[in-house]
């Protein structure tokens, strides 16, 4: 079958950047203390899936307090890591040669259906695929919702399916950037959330089960959509 991974960057922006050291954030305590305010509805979102046969990566600076990695050891499913989730995968996963994976985005402020993990795993047929599903964008200030307008499978919340040690050749029509993909444990990092279906084959699920949350402390996400009346 398959292991499936859910990856949020709780406060690590890419490998080398955090809260920490990104001069977009000016004051790390207050930026955390409102993302944590936030998170208690990711958490029950995810807590409430209707399939519960995943793994959510949390991965935190090693600055976070400490408060509040511990208040997270109590829930199901959360494993508590220090670094980049792609590299944690990479380094536990890379001789599993022939397992099939499964790995999807989850930034730490937005919020998932109870359907979206069943939703993704229902596509799982031992081929490599990109998985798309449709959803909102809440502005926290309106309390509107808008569509987010996105053509093709470009959202921040898509998963992949993949098979461990095996090569994927690039659909890519650029010859820049249709290569060989050898490493071993792709991700749904492999590159921005905008391009990966340049690489891999893609689907797209209609229904709406995630809403992306807008804010005003967002370092770059913001409404794009029309409103939804």
């Amino acid at each position: 079958m398959f292991k499936h991974y859910i990856f949020t960057r709780w406060n690590l922006l890419d490998k080398d950047t955090t809260i920490y050291n990104n001069p977009a954030v000016k004051d790390p305590e207050e930026w955390t203390k409102h993302r944590a305010k936030l998170f208690k509805r990711t958490l029950e979102s995810v807590m409430l899936q209707t399939c519960t046969d995943f793994t959510w990566l949390l991965a935190f600076a090693k600055e976070t307090p400490q408060h509040i990695t511990d208040a997270l050891k109590t829930f199901p499913h959360i494993l508590i890591i220090r670094e980049y989730p792609a590299d944690w995968l990479r380094r536990i996963w890379h001789t599993r040669k022939g397992d099939w994976l499964i790995t999807s985005r989850l930034d730490n402020d937005d919020v998932i259906l109870p359907e979206y993990i069943e939703t993704v795993q229902s596509y799982f047929d031992e081929t490599f695929k990109l998985v798309d599903v449709g959803g909102y964008q809440y502005d926290l200030a309106t309390k509107k919702h808008y569509d987010p307008d996105r053509a093709g499978c470009t959202s921040p919340f898509i998963s992949l399916i993949e098979q461990v040690g095996t090569p994927w050749q690039s659909i890519s029509k650029d010859p820049k950037e249709a290569k060989l993909i050898e490493d071993p444990v792709k991700t749904v990092y492999y590159c921005s959330h905008s391009k990966m279906e340049w690489h891999f084959p893609s689907v797209k699920d209609k229904k709406r089960l995630y809403k992306m949350v807008i804010h005003d402390k967002n370092i770059s996400n913001k409404v794009t959509g029309h409103e939804i009346l």
